[in-house]
């Protein structure tokens, strides 16, 4: 199961994931301290992809020694969200094409960020506390 605590003051929104602190811009804070949320969504989106590679070369017993991704968004419209997203990846060490390739397919397959965004969500709940 996946945890965040999150809190949100005039001016500050800023979410608690174990111990760490990690702080967030938003249109409507009056703070410009942190990043934006879509940001954090493309950053666990390329540590999970990066993971679950090295995951797999490491089982396979494959010389991979890097990966390298720039990442981008596409902004959409009605309703706001990423509608694109480009992975341009880097995969270095002594690595054929062919296990290049195949490095990718399975990080595309066995990836839970990437497997969710694709997929989407079944379902979003909330409770109002009082």
């Amino acid at each position: 199961m996946a945890y965040v605590e999150l809190t949100a003051q005039k001016g500050k929104i800023e979410a608690k994931i174990g111990e760490d602190h990690i702080l967030f811009k938003s249109s409507g804070a009056e703070s410009g301290m942190g990043h934006w949320p879509t940001e954090y969504i493309l950053a666990a989106l390329g540590s999970c992809f990066a993971g679950t590679i090295f995951s797999y070369a490491k089982t396979k017993n494959l010389p991979l020694e890097g990966v390298s991704l720039q990442i981008t968004g596409e902004m959409g419209e009605a309703p706001s969200r990423i509608q694109k997203i480009h992975l341009e990846i880097e995969l270095s060490g002594n690595l054929t094409y062919e296990e290049k390739e195949r490095l990718l397919i399975v990080g595309e397959r066995a990836c839970m960020v990437m497997n969710t965004l694709r997929r989407g969500v079944e379902e979003i709940t909330h409770t109002l506390k009082s």
